[in-house]
């Protein structure tokens, strides 16, 4: 069960990620975890005033009996005239939803790579072997589509641990385009229809960066625009933790397949979370995210 939790901030101690708050004649300690913390810690000041949600159970902590914060409603100073507000939940989920809205012409990208032999081997450089694009127009019709298999340079050969992964074959791989070219097609792409990339993570981000310096072709980062629906799911709904790709899917609709590990199927997935996300947004659906918290 959650409490809501309201009153001034009596200590802040940031080292033991600690801040205490008198409640019903009793000072109680609460634990802010420190992917939460990294976001707010600006804002905790002695005297300040705030509200979040906790679990009702305590538990031991550095010799201390601490409730855990789960998310952070607000901050803000109580003034006689107006309060200053630091930070609001619902101002978060309102930049949310008007980022979402004026998104035009979008891009979802997934990327997957190659990956480490079973032994150790330091000089082992991951590379994008699969592309998957999905590009839709600001109403939904369907622009580009596009699975591409990409050679990879300095290990043409796969280990076993991808094919058995990727469930592919080193004779698919070995008939794709080399990454200059697939280089060339997202380069075009970008150029002639300027989309708003959204990623599921910051895998893709990072995948590419690294492809452009392996490759020695410019970087093409400062003209793209990158969406971590990710994030913007994790913030929203407040979850502590990462949400997997397929288990955000099931937010959205009732599948039950498992997750197949192709670069086009899960660009057009991110598709079908990024409209059942608006939806949410828009308040045309609601979904239960509980147990993922």
């Amino acid at each position: 069960m959650e409490l809501f939790i309201s009153g001034e901030i009596l200590a802040y101690d940031e080292e033991e990620r600690l801040i205490a708050i008198k409640q019903k004649r009793r000072i109680n300690l609460y634990y802010i975890q420190r992917s939460l913390l990294n976001k707010i810690s600006k804002y905790l000041i002695e005297g300040r005033f705030i509200q979040f949600m906790c679990n009702d159970e305590t538990r031991m902590y550095r010799n201390f009996k601490v409730y855990t914060v789960d998310y952070i409603v607000k901050i803000q100073c109580i003034r006689y005239r107006k309060n200053i507000v630091y930070y609001d939940v619902k101002d978060i989920q309102s930049g949310t939803k008007s980022l979402i809205n004026s998104l035009d012409n979008k891009m979802f990208l997934d990327l997957e790579m190659s990956m480490h032999p079973y032994t150790v081997n330091k000089s082992f450089k991951q590379e994008i072997i699969q592309a998957g694009i999905y590009l839709v127009d600001k109403t939904d019709n369907v622009i580009q589509e596009l699975s591409i298999n990409i050679r990879p340079t300095v290990h043409p050969k796969l280990t076993k641990r991808t094919l058995k992964f990727l469930q592919i074959t080193q004779e698919e791989i070995d008939k794709g385009v080399s990454f200059k070219e697939f280089y060339e097609i997202f380069d075009e792409l970008v150029d002639i229809y300027d989309p708003a990339i959204i990623v599921w993570g910051r895998n893709d981000f990072l995948a590419l960066r690294d492809s452009y310096r392996i490759n020695k072709v410019p970087s093409i980062a400062h003209k793209t625009r990158y969406i971590n629906l990710l994030k913007l799911h994790k913030n929203f709904y407040n979850l502590k933790n990462d949400l997997g790709l397929f288990n955000a899917y099931k937010l959205y609709e009732d599948v039950e397949d498992v997750q197949s590990h192709n670069a086009f199927e899960d660009a057009v997935v991110t598709y079908k979370i990024f409209n059942g996300f608006k939806k949410v947004l828009n308040k045309e659906l609601q979904v239960d995210t509980s147990k993922y918290k």
